[in-house]
């Protein structure tokens, strides 16, 4: 209803400014003509649609958004492997042999990171020391807290 009442009223106002420019002119009657036509088709435009019960059709609003899940699925899914990636880097460029996995959510623009799990390789004196200063690291990396990094401890990547 709103985009016909919107084509109605702008056919309308179109018209009015359009006769009022070009009054006193030869080409008035025509116009005029002209801009009834236009104004008396923009109000019976809806008729054949109400008629067939479509009425979604007269309306701006286009409903929920549809979107294929698989496609949405395996683009987060890149997004936090890529997210991963990058912690590795970091991890390295802080003397770490890691593999990490990043899981999280993407909503609109914003992705937010719920879980981390690093699998820390190498021999250590103080294993918990090292897991502490590796989950710290991760945790402020991704701007999240502590508590959702998992941190483990393997002998040697395979």
């Amino acid at each position: 209803m709103t985009v016909w009442l919107l084509g109605v009223l702008g056919t309308g106002v179109l018209g009015a400014v359009i006769n009022h420019l070009t009054s006193g002119t030869r080409m008035h009657g025509v116009v005029r003509t002209a801009c009834v036509y236009a104004f008396v088709l923009a109000v019976i435009f809806p008729v054949p649609m109400l008629i067939a019960g479509d009425f979604g059709a007269l309306s701006c609003d286009y409903g929920d958004t549809e979107y294929d899940k698989e496609i949405a699925d395996a683009t987060d899914e890149a997004y936090f492997s890529l997210a991963a990636q990058a912690l590795d880097a970091e991890l390295a460029a802080n003397g770490y042999d890691t593999e990490s996995v990043v899981e999280g959510t993407v909503y609109a623009e914003k992705a937010t990171v719920t879980r981390i799990t690093v699998m820390l390789y190498g021999e250590f004196a103080d294993s918990s020391a090292e897991i502490v200063r590796v989950g710290r690291i991760a945790a402020d990396y991704f701007g999240t807290d502590i508590s959702a990094v998992y941190v483990y401890v393997g002998k040697n990547k395979e």
